[in-house]
């Protein structure tokens, strides 16, 4: 592909990503000229990696965990949204200047509009506070949840979080726990839904789960945005308990989707995306 225009995703891991598969498909159904690239960058060489991005010219990149929140300290711009998330997955090459956005909670709103999940009123357990969690966080502001139990091996990050939220929303209860077996019991049995923000239970880890299935029961809704696997170990527990499961590909083909449109200007079929998405799962578990 001569002179193909480069988009890129930065994190470590970043070898269990398909996004590099989905983009590229949806570029090759479009016939348009642009790759896209995964590159693992541990955090003492994120500074570097962004200059070297922005002295490339690059259309845009894609930011992954560790980076989500750190990230933002080298961009020169942040959308409004990014500003209130607190954390970019989303950068773009506007003429040299690096614009942050977080279509991530737009990932988590479009899959519970999409599977008809209304969530006025209801109460939620957060697993996690870093970058993916205060996008999952905002999009469960917007979307009226009464509470919010926000549950961290660090409890600091998760007080971090919920002050700073809090400030901002004033009409939502949000709960900063730290992550013990009767944080977890309170939470749950609180909760009408759980979502899973950590990277706890991914490929390679996939016996790992912070929820023990004991708490798990049949009128939960159960998401996890990890997607490889399909299917977690706290997707199977829940799962098992007969509660409604959510995997993470909703939410991934989602904040994609609106990122594509961020670089590229146009939507791309989510059809195809969501297709592609599935097939290289199903491919990945063999």
């Amino acid at each position: 592909m001569k002179n193909a225009k480069l988009i890129c995703l930065i994190g470590d891991p970043v070898e269990h990503s398909i996004s590099p598969i989905i983009h590229n498909e949806v570029f090759r159904a479009l016939n348009l000229n642009y790759v896209y690239l995964a590159f693992k960058v541990p955090p003492e060489n994120l500074v570097d990696a962004v200059k070297g991005l922005r002295a490339l010219g690059v259309v845009g990149f894609n930011v992954t965990i560790p980076h989500k929140v750190s990230v933002m300290r080298y961009l020169d711009e942040l959308s409004p949204d990014a500003e209130v998330v607190g954390s970019v997955n989303t950068v773009v090459n506007r003429g040299g200047r690096l614009v942050g956005y977080n279509t991530d909670y737009l990932g988590v709103m479009n899959t519970f509009k999409n599977l008809g999940i209304r969530l006025e009123g209801t109460s939620v357990t957060v697993l996690g506070a870093g970058g993916a969690s205060r996008a999952v966080v905002y999009a469960l502001v917007l979307s009226g949840v009464e509470r919010v139990f926000i549950v961290n091996r660090t409890l600091e990050r998760a007080i971090s979080l919920v002050s700073e939220f809090s400030s901002k929303f004033p009409n939502i209860c949000l709960t900063p726990m730290s992550l013990t077996m009767e944080n977890l019991r309170e939470a749950i049995q609180k909760s009408h839904l759980i979502i899973n923000t950590t990277s706890v239970g991914m490929y390679p880890r996939t016996e790992e789960s912070l929820v023990p299935s004991e708490l798990l029961r049949s009128d939960l809704v159960v998401m996890d945005i990890v997607y490889n696997p399909l299917e977690t170990k706290l997707l199977r527990d829940a799962k098992a308990k007969d509660a409604k499961i959510i995997d993470g590909v909703g939410m991934l083909v989602y904040q994609a989707a609106a990122s594509f449109k961020l670089w590229v200007g146009i939507d791309p079929p989510l059809d195809l995306m969501f297709k592609v998405a599935y097939s290289s799962l199903r491919q990945l578990s063999g």
